[in-house]
């Protein structure tokens, strides 16, 4: 859990003992330390998002594309390429990305859809129309479920990003039809000394479909998570995506 306050205005109240060993932590100890270690970031530091077309060539923005990093089961029923398996069964995939949306099946209960290509995730959620819903069962452990609406254009354009479940810690926002794509890059807390890879847990409620990858760069050898708008994902940890993701697109539309 960090404790730096939020980037962004916060009503946070910061401890002086825990900023301290925030700092020290990061190898500063005096106000030069600090200078020199602010302007070094800076120098690499990603201020403004890509805009949208940029998305679909996101992997000739890096040097090499990565492997997939290993899956992690859901805390949900689990469907690979339509077909239901034990959520344990994901880990026999790595290796292999994955493009992932949540949903309710025909029982009403909360289920991961996995696919084992980008088409075949489209395809599903082309023929599973957006329906909207007052709330979402939850099969974990946590005090309660999402919410929605029934009406996403009254929800906000902006998505945000959350540190922790429950909207809690630092948090990052993303504008419709742009997208964070190195999230490495992106700074983060006090000073901006930290960044926002592998930081994202929950996500607020937004009027467009969002889009999470495990890898800088949108690329698509990585796994995906595709979020539909008019619902909060309050606790990411559910779909196995708890500190995951290292890209992010707000796609500024409903698919």
């Amino acid at each position: 859990m960090n404790l730096a306050v939020p980037q962004q205005l916060s009503p946070h109240i910061v401890d002086g003992a825990a900023l301290k060993q925030t700092l020290t932590e990061a190898g500063v100890t005096s106000i030069d330390a600090l200078v020199e270690k602010y302007t070094a970031k800076r120098e690499t530091q990603l201020i403004v998002e890509d805009r949208l077309s940029l998305v679909a060539s996101g992997a000739r923005l890096l040097d090499e594309a990565v492997a997939p990093k290993p899956h992690t089961p859901p805390e949900m029923n689990l469907t690979i390429d339509g077909e239901s398996h034990d959520p344990a069964v994901i880990t026999e995939l790595d290796g292999r990305p994955l493009y992932s949306t949540p949903g309710i099946d025909s029982k009403g209960d909360p289920v991961l859809h996995s696919f084992t290509s980008p088409a075949g995730m489209f395809e599903h959620l082309a023929n599973t129309p957006w329906e909207p819903h007052a709330s979402f069962p939850s099969n974990s452990d946590r005090a309660a479920g999402d919410i929605g609406t029934t009406n996403p254009d009254s929800l906000p354009a902006l998505s945000y990003y959350f540190e922790n479940a429950y909207k809690g810690g630092d948090w990052l926002q993303n504008g419709p039809g742009r997208a964070w794509r190195d999230l490495r890059r992106v700074p983060r807390g006090i000073f901006h000394l930290g960044d926002w890879n592998d930081i994202i847990s929950s996500v607020d409620w937004c009027r467009w479909d969002i889009s999470l990858y495990e890898h800088p760069g949108y690329q698509p050898t990585a796994s995906q998570l595709f979020l539909r708008a008019g619902r909060t994902y309050y606790y990411l940890a559910e779909f196995g995506w708890s500190d995951k993701a290292s890209s992010t697109v707000n796609w500024g539309q409903r698919f």
